[in-house]
Parts: C-alpha cells; structure tokens; sequence
C-alpha cells in the first residue's frame, strides 16, 4: 500500500492548522513583545511583519493545495486498480472423480 497519499493529506491539514494557527496568535504575541519606542525595536518588528507576511501567504494555500493533491490520489489509485468483477478468473480443473463419464 501506498502511503504517499496519506503523508500529503497529514502535511496538508498540518501547514493549514499551522498556518491559521500563526495567523491568528503571532501578530498579537508580536505587538505585546516588542515595543516600537526605540529604532531596534521598530527595525525588528518591521523584518519579523515582512517574514510573517511572506509566510501567511504561502503556508495556507500550500496546505490546501496538499489536501487536494492527496485526494486527487486517492482517487487516481483507486481508478487505476481494476474492481473484483473486471478481474480475470483463474482456471480450476475438476477432480477426475468428480467428472462425468460419457462413453
């Protein structure tokens, strides 16, 4: 069994927790930590805005797009394997005793 799917679907669901996650609890805990007196401050809060905003963009949809990505496989492999009916039967010889004697 394949386990590529399931890997996707369990990074998928875990960048999209994660990133609603961090969009909702990083800026408040950023605007508490530091303070925009001095120019460090300012500086530092404005790089750490610009890497969050980079990654707000890009973590989410990622995670969606490996959500879909595992169930367009899911459904790719279970298409690609024949069904029980189409399966070709295997032939079985009856026993000799249990033939019928014509002659």
């Amino acid at each position: 069994m394949d386990s590529m799917p399931k890997r996707t679907l369990w990074w998928g669901i875990a960048l999209s927790v994660g990133g609603a996650l961090l969009i909702m609890f990083v800026p408040p805990l950023m605007y508490s930590i530091f303070s925009a007196d001095g120019e460090v401050g300012q500086t530092l809060f404005s790089f750490l805005e610009l890497v969050l905003g980079v990654v707000r963009q890009l973590v989410l949809p990622l995670g969606t797009a490996l959500i879909a990505a595992s169930l367009v496989m899911f459904y790719i492999r279970g298409r690609s394997q024949p069904p029980e009916s189409d399966r070709p039967k295997r032939w079985v010889l009856p026993d000799p005793l249990e033939r019928s004697t014509d002659g």
